[in-house]
């Protein structure tokens, strides 16, 4: 069993690099990193956000979600602006480019999508996404446990 356990997990991390790699390199054309699509996308269905929400959703530190905004906001994408019942942090605004961008994103991942499960049938996709999810759930309980929270 080690052994098919040992495929499978190569199998894994080859899918994600290969996966890493297709968006990476398309949303490089445009002068984004791998984590800034799915920030815009929180933008776009949370608008007036905070830098502290999109760190907290995300479970990432807030001066990487800074790193992300300052490019994001040189790069045209995102204004902030004051937040009038707390000056110490702004709200972020998707601009109009930022909804263009994040359209246009939306559209590849769903391209990606469509081909990464080009054959499988519906319960298929179910049944993996049944072991992948249990995969998590097995591993949160491990991190819980190991107190690796």
């Amino acid at each position: 069993m080690i052994s098919k356990v040992k495929k499978l997990d190569a199998e894994f991390k080859k899918y994600h690099i290969v996966h890493r790699e297709i968006i990476d390199g398309k949303f490089r054309e445009y002068g984004l990193g791998c984590g800034q699509p799915p920030i815009l996308k929180y933008l776009s269905d949370n608008e007036d956000a905070t830098q502290k929400e999109i760190a907290d959703y995300f479970n990432i530190s807030q001066p990487a979600v800074a790193k992300s905004l300052k490019k994001m906001e040189e790069s045209g994408l995102i204004i902030r602006f004051e937040n009038k019942n707390d000056s110490r942090c702004h709200k972020l605004k998707l601009t109009k480019k930022g909804k263009e961008i994040k359209k246009f994103a939306d559209d590849y991942f769903l391209n990606v999508d469509n081909v990464t499960y080009q054959g499988f049938t519906e319960d298929e996709i179910e049944l993996l996404s049944s072991f992948v999810k249990r995969m998590n759930d097995n591993l949160t309980t491990f991190r819980k446990e190991d107190n690796n929270v």
